[in-house]
């Protein structure tokens, strides 16, 4: 119940400051160009607020994401939200294109605190199978709000004037803060721990993944071009003469299109991977962009701006949980707001070039060069690594980890049964019983893992754990098949004194193979600490099969008894090298698909 409440504080704090951040898509750049009483360089004194939004937005993604992991999440969104409402009051008045921009640096500043704490939010909420959607969502409410901003604003500003239209976003910067203060904490839900890693070294192991530099170029790409649909779009429509309330439509059913699309994006790509949804939507964006240097009329343009929002619909939510995926729960927060620093900094790249081009060239020439941009920097996906889905039937595999620590467990038994002087055939029925569900899964596990989308040597990464792990009840069902034939009474006390101890050491080698293999998914750091205890618990249980080995040498049993006994033993041993044989494949997987950075 509590998670659902969070969940929905955070998409109303989201939707709340969308929608006044709406309200400037539609008429920010006609106000203005009102304001504006300079002739000289008027275009590029134009694209100032804007680029003064940016420049503060890209800042606070950095802090915000520190500061969340640091400190919490909430403190940041309510922080965001209180400015961003001061900020509002401010544009409200503004007399001038100075104290326009002034107003746009507060808001900037607040919508970069509050929307990268609220995406590390829905993160942490998430979890990693889940990053997609959360940020689907996310992004869904805020670009919902935006869709709502543009077209109230624009409806507001042809009845009443500019001025008025900002009204709407004072009084939803306000329900932001009603929302935000109703906010609860997340950040000790998350598994990690900010000190596990500095912050600048945070920074540049993310500048050392090539996935992560890629993921940072397209999101500053995309809010390039943002800057063009943001700035340009309007000026470009006024130019042709359409209305305000055109204008506010054709925005909004831009964000519209953004809101409608991200949800189904982000769990999509959960399932299916990232890339191929990134590729369509800039595709999509690219193309929509260019055919608005051909002066549409009202249809065209609500179409080819619906274009534009699928496009950004299909790719927005999906950088940013590539990035999720890529970067462990330590450094989360800080990853992502790296991420959304770099990203908003493209407001600023984007209104210095496209206020030049405006200024020398014309709006139109915007429509034509970022189309240009975006498909330059397509190359880019081409180096990020895939990180949906990675582990084809991982869900599988846990399940046939989990059958195969009760076959060792189930084994335990039975010797903890011998060490007191009794046999256990109940133990041995039970053991056959789990052997053969492990098998079945297995079979589950490689039809699906060889009808996936790896190629044939990661395909065989995956198959060669799964047989190790499967290996581990073989030599387990041996054991207790071996063992079935010794007489309790007749083992040397030397050994049986090692018992204990051997069943110990093998539970505890088998319970951190299957914790290291549920870590896999969430902290690979972590789950690389674990595989190391496993090689610490098996030299330790080598040590005890040794001294067991000796302990039959002088042994006064029957030669089937002694030899039975001898093979349980080995199979034993056998079952614990197994087990550290599947963890060192497992490392082998980490590093190579898995391990931070790549």
């Amino acid at each position: 119940m509590k998670a659902k409440f969070t969940l929905i504080t955070a998409l109303m704090t989201a939707l709340s400051v969308g929608t006044a951040t709406g309200v400037q898509r539609t008429v920010l750049s006609l106000f203005s160009e009102e304001l504006v009483s300079y002739q000289s360089l008027a275009m590029v004194l134009t694209f100032l607020p804007i680029l003064t939004f940016g420049m503060l937005k890209g800042l606070a993604d950095l802090l915000a994401g520190l500061m969340s992991d640091r400190f919490g999440r909430k403190p940041v969104v309510l922080m965001g939200t209180i400015s961003y409402a001061v900020g509002m009051l401010i544009m409200f008045e503004s007399q001038n294109i100075v104290q326009l921009a002034v107003a746009n640096v507060l808001i900037g500043w607040s919508q970069g605190l509050v929307d990268a704490a609220i995406m590390i939010v829905l993160s942490d909420l998430g979890g990693p199978e889940k990053q997609g959607l959360s940020m689907g969502l996310m992004e869904g409410f805020i670009y919902g709000g935006y869709a709502f901003g543009s077209i109230s604003s624009g409806w507001v500003a042809e009845l009443q004037g500019l001025r008025e239209s900002f009204l709407i976003g004072v009084v939803f910067s306000t329900l932001a803060i009603v929302a935000s203060i109703l906010l609860s904490e997340t950040r000790e839900e998350s598994s990690g721990d900010v000190n596990d890693m500095g912050t600048l070294e945070a920074y540049r192991k993310c500048f050392e993944s090539t996935t992560l530099k890629m993921t940072f170029l397209l999101g500053h790409v995309d809010q390039f071009s943002d800057a063009l649909v943001w700035a340009s779009l309007p000026l470009l429509l006024n130019s042709l003469g359409y209305s305000r309330f055109e204008i506010g439509l054709v925005q909004g059913v831009n964000t519209i299109a953004w809101a409608v699309m991200m949800p189904l994006s982000g769990k999509v790509s959960d399932v299916f991977g990232r890339k191929v949804p990134m590729l369509m939507g800039l595709t999509l964006k690219a193309l929509g962009l260019l055919s608005f240097s051909f002066q549409p009329d009202l249809f065209q343009s609500v179409a080819l701006s619906s274009m534009i929002g699928a496009g950004v619909g299909l790719y927005y939510p999906v950088i940013p949980a590539v990035v999720a995926d890529s970067s462990p729960p330590s450094v989360r927060g800080r990853a992502l707001g790296l991420y959304r620093g770099i990203r908003d900094m493209g407001y600023v790249t984007g209104s210095l070039a496209l206020g030049v081009i405006s200024e020398f060239l014309s709006v139109q020439a915007g429509f034509l060069l970022t189309p240009i941009l975006i498909f330059l920097s397509l190359p880019a996906l081409i180096a990020i690594k895939e990180t949906r889905p990675f582990w084809p039937a991982y869900n599988l595999v846990l399940e046939h980890a989990e059958k195969v620590k009760e076959c060792v467990e189930e084994l335990g038994k039975m010797v903890e049964s011998y060490y007191r002087g009794r046999r256990d055939v109940e133990s041995l029925k039970a053991i056959k019983a789990l052997e053969h569900d492990a098998d079945m899964i297995k079979v589950m596990i490689d039809r699906q893992l060889w009808l996936s989308s790896l190629t044939g040597q990661d395909k065989a990464d995956f198959a060669r754990l799964v047989g190790r792990v499967d290996r581990i009840a073989s030599f387990a069902l041996g054991a207790s098949r071996s063992l079935n034939v010794v007489d309790p009474g007749s083992i040397p006390p030397d050994v049986k004194d090692l018992m204990p101890d051997m069943v110990k050491i093998s539970i505890w080698s088998m319970n951190r193979l299957y914790k290291a293999l549920k870590l896999a998914r969430e902290d690979v750091e972590r789950a690389l600490e674990v595989i190391g205890e496993i090689d610490r618990l098996e030299a330790l249980f080598d040590e005890l099969h040794l001294r067991a080995m000796e302990g039959l040498r002088h042994a006064n049993m029957d030669l089937i008894q002694l030899l039975s006994l001898r093979d349980f033993l080995e199979r034993f041993e056998n079952l614990v090298d197994s087990i550290e044989d599947a963890s060192d494949v497992l490392r082998v997987i980490i590093f190579k698909h898995m391990a931070w950075p790549t």
